[in-house]
């Protein structure tokens, strides 16, 4: 089982919660904040040794029905971190999930003279999800910036639903 830690808000540059209000919370504060709507959660699992970053962690937009941002994180050196993908699961309120929103980043050759925070993506694509099986996607260069929208009709959505995972086991989203 994954020991969790807490936060208002994680940071990917720090591979920390973010410092003040928005700092590291003991269980009972996020079990608090869980069914709070408004509150800020963030499940942090712990650093991969061999990176010296979490992989993942999950944003919980609580309430009665949470929903899930799960954010991947790829590891360019030893403790920088950079974003890899988002995968947002909406909470539909009959137990289940669907992946509304997933966006995978593109990054260029890391440069370890530059500070970490100058690691960005160069592109990423974004699919847009909807249950009756319509959506888009957008790519997205930075430089040169260019968009390019696609709209779909027919996305087969059967492995876009999961079970609203149990107090602890946001894992299963990854």
């Amino acid at each position: 089982m994954i020991e969790w830690r807490f936060c208002g808000q994680f940071s990917i540059w720090r591979q920390a919660a973010v410092t003040d209000e928005l700092s590291w919370i003991d269980e009972r504060e996020a079990r608090r904040r869980y069914d709070t709507v408004g509150a800020r959660l963030t499940a942090v699992p712990p650093v991969d040794p061999t990176t010296g970053i979490v992989p993942y962690f999950v944003v919980v937009t609580p309430g009665e029905h949470p929903s899930f941002t799960v954010v991947r994180q790829t590891s360019p050196a030893f403790g920088v971190g950079a974003r890899q993908s988002d995968s947002w699961w909406k909470n539909l309120g009959d137990g289940r999930l669907f992946l509304d929103i997933a966006t995978v980043y593109e990054y260029g050759t890391y440069d370890p003279t530059l500070p970490p925070k100058m690691y960005r993506h160069v592109a990423k694509v974004e699919t847009n999800n909807r249950e009756d099986g319509t959506g888009w996607i957008n790519f997205i260069e930075v430089n040169p910036r260019s968009r390019m929208r696609v709209d779909r009709d027919s996305i087969p959505v059967d492995e876009l639903y999961a079970p609203v995972p149990a107090w602890g086991e946001w894992d299963a989203l990854v």
